[in-house]
């Protein structure tokens, strides 16, 4: 087990150092260090698993509130995306009127798009840009 639980920290450790730091994995890999070192004193596979798990959730517990607070307050960077809320996009294309699916067009880029209230606003119609979730803009139909 002493190999599983080295692969346990090393991707654990990864896995935090890819989500730049968000204390995503951190607790995973404390817990695989506890059993790890189970191990090595000869402790058996299951309880070696329930120290990892009891490390891990109790970490987890106990600093996540604490995290959470010093990390709400952080001021985040904008994309440039951004810049395009509030603006007015022409629609070019109904991808799946049921579901309001749209591509539209804003400052001469293409952008997939999902309407407010799940309408379909016809082609040529303009729609004002009202948030970005992801690669999707979330627009609302013009009156």
């Amino acid at each position: 087990m002493l190999k599983i639980w080295l692969a346990v920290i090393v991707i654990a450790c990864i896995m935090e150092m890819a989500t730049q730091l968000q204390l995503v994995s951190v607790w995973a890999a404390v817990g695989g260090i506890a059993a790890l070192v189970a191990d090595v004193f000869g402790a058996d596979q299951t309880t070696q698993i329930l120290i990892f798990f009891a490390v891990t959730f109790i970490l987890l517990a106990l600093t996540r509130p604490f995290v959470h607070r010093l990390t709400k307050n952080i001021k985040r960077t904008p994309t440039n995306a951004d810049r395009n809320i509030g603006k007015t996009a022409e629609v070019t294309k109904i991808v799946d009127a049921s579901a309001g699916a749209i591509r539209v067009k804003v400052a001469g880029d293409d952008w997939s798009a999902v309407t407010v209230d799940n309408s379909a606003p016809s082609v040529g119609s303009f729609v004002r840009i009202e948030n970005i979730e992801g690669a999707k803009l979330i627009v609302s139909p013009l009156v």
